[in-house]
Order: C-alpha cells, then structure tokens, then sequence
C-alpha cells in the first residue's frame, strides 16, 4: 500500500501538471479539484482527498513563496509572470484619430477636439442623468468615424424599429455600403460586455446599469480595458441629478 508521503507527491504532481494549466486564471473551489479527479470513483478517494486537500493547504498557506491565494472557500492559481511593456519599442504618436459630434450646418464642436488624445486601450466613460443626450453623442460618434473605423455599437435599450428610426435622422452621411448592408456592427447586450469587446474596434456601450450594484462598474471597465489590444471603448453610465460623479463612484485611473 502507497504510503501517506507518496500518496501527497503523486497528488502534488497531478495538482500542478493536470489541473494547474486548465485553471489558470480561474477561480475553482476544493470541491473543483475532487471532481476533476473524480475521487468518487477512486478506490483510493478518501486517502486521495486527504492528501488533495493538505496540497491546497500547503500551496495556499505553508509555502514562502504561495502558488495559490485563498479566499474564503475560494482559490486563484498566482500568476508571477511579468507582462512587461516594451515602451521603448513604441510607434510615438500611435495615436486613434476620432471626430467628435459637430453642428451639421454651422460645424460647431464641443470645444475639446484638439484637446483629446486618444491611444490604444483607451477606455472613455460618458455620465449624464437620462434624457441628457448620451444615446445621441454616440449615434454621432459612430456616423462621423463610420468610414475610418470598425465600429460596434452594444445596446441595452434599442431593438431593430427603434434603432432604424433613429438612423433615418442621420440624413446628411450615408451609413450603408453597397449591398445596402450597415458599415457598423448593432449589437445586443446587456451584460458581460467584455465577452463580445472587440480587441481592435472601436466599441461604444450604450449603457451600463446595474441596479443597486453600481460598485461592480470598476470591474467592468477593467474587464474590457483587458480585452482591448489596439481598439477604444466609449462606456455609458447614468449619474444621477444630485451626485457629481456617474454611478459607481468618483471616477479613478483604471
């Protein structure tokens, strides 16, 4: 019969050969790693889970330099490898050109046009209260940049009428190619935006609620600054009419 030492090597080993590489950058419990064993059907299980769980303890808590952090019930494989910028390499002036919202018949701007770089990953967040135009600002981003970017617009409100009506108003640029196709991407969304982010597009969510959990939006914006490589997002948040700041907070560098 193996003994207790041999029985936690072999289980050491199979932690970080096996399972190690599919979990990372995952979140998994300890009852993740016993049903991707399947020690149920093991007729050395329960010795087996045994010595599984003193490989999580030791990993988590007893190494000096942990493989695992714990939280809770909770555990996440540490990543120290470093994703080093190669900033000495860079394009300088690598910039994204966009033209921003004008007044079609006397061409008046905002005022911040050549004031604003934007760069690779940039992420810009639009916070105003409802009825304030938001939706409009980015129906215009997307009909002054239709022809220089690849443009895909993610809705939580519009359906194929409404957004269609609201196009017919742009009649002063033409947003169709020639098979009478759009030269941007409608999308559907209402959560879990970065799974659809396009990494080199240029990507407006048309907006961001979340109830009473407004705090969570500091992590959508970092999920989706995450997915960008040479791409922008512009994100949508309401602010409401006695708070300064958008929902989620005083807005902080990502």
């Amino acid at each position: 019969m193996e003994d207790k030492a041999g029985l936690y090597a072999r289980a050491l080993q199979a932690f970080k050969v096996k399972f190690m590489p599919i979990y990372e950058g995952k979140v998994f419990t300890s009852d993740d790693v016993y049903r991707y064993f399947q020690l149920d059907r093991r007729t050395d299980g329960v010795n087996y889970k045994h010595a599984m769980g003193e490989v999580l303890y030791n990993l988590s808590r007893i190494n000096k330099k942990p493989v695992l952090e714990q939280s809770g019930k909770k555990y996440r494989i540490i990543n120290r490898d470093l994703n080093v910028i190669e900033w000495w390499r860079a394009k300088r002036g690598d910039t994204v050109k966009v033209k921003f919202p004008r007044g079609v018949e006397d061409h008046t701007s905002f005022g911040f046009d050549d004031s604003i770089i934007l760069y690779p990953k940039d992420l810009i967040v639009i916070a105003g209260e409802g009825n304030t135009a938001k939706t409009a600002f980015c129906l215009n981003m997307v009909v002054e940049n239709v022809d220089n970017h690849d443009i895909y617009y993610f809705t939580s409100e519009f359906n194929d009428v409404k957004f269609a009506d609201r196009m017919d108003k742009f009649d002063w640029v033409n947003v169709y190619k020639e098979d009478g196709t759009p030269k941007f991407t409608l999308v559907e969304q209402t959560e879990n935006w970065q799974d659809k982010i396009q990494p080199n597009g240029f990507n407006i969510v048309d907006w961001v609620y979340l109830d009473d959990e407004m705090w969570k939006i500091r992590t959508i914006m970092k999920n989706i600054i995450g997915v960008l490589n040479r791409g922008i997002a512009i994100v949508v948040i309401q602010k409401r009419s006695y708070k300064q700041v958008g929902e989620g907070g005083k807005a902080r560098r990502i």
